[in-house]
């Protein structure tokens, strides 16, 4: 398995991006881009998923970002479900609503597994924050308001 230094090595970032940039081509269309409600709701579904997955992962705790990746993936959802109003107000036709939709749920299916991964990981910092201060082991302010300095 390879080691995932930045959010854009998680395959499930990867798939949900693919995803928006489809989404946005998509709503870009004359015939769909007027249609602005809808626009503007896959827009913001589609882009929450990558979203999400990204700010989960710059968290660095596990059980942290897993919440993150439940969100994602609730866009996800969401996203799939305008995808089907996308097939049904005829905005995509048939093969492009199975491609789709398959991509979709292949986001789904490796942000679950993302998520199971996660959720079961002891919730410590990365190896390269052990050791260093916390917040809390700070010198504390002196009566001026300033930060006391450390000797």
């Amino acid at each position: 398995m390879a080691t995932i230094k930045h959010h854009q090595d998680i395959v499930a970032w990867q798939l949900a991006n693919e995803l928006k940039i489809w989404v946005l081509k998509i709503i870009a269309r004359p015939s769909v881009a007027r249609h602005f409600k809808f626009c503007d709701q896959i827009r913001d579904s589609s882009r929450s998923g990558p979203a999400n997955f990204a700010e989960g992962f710059w968290h660095y705790r596990p059980r942290e970002n897993a919440r993150f990746v439940r969100i994602a993936l609730g866009s996800l959802g969401e996203t799939l479900n305008h995808l089907h109003d996308a097939f049904t107000e005829k905005y995509i036709d048939e093969t492009e609503y199975q491609e789709l939709t398959a991509l979709a749920e292949r986001a789904l299916k490796t942000g679950t597994g993302w998520h199971d991964y996660l959720d079961n990981c002891p919730d410590k910092p990365p190896p390269e924050w052990r050791g260093r201060r916390r917040r809390s082991d700070k010198t504390p302010k002196d009566n001026s308001g300033a930060e006391g300095t450390e000797g």
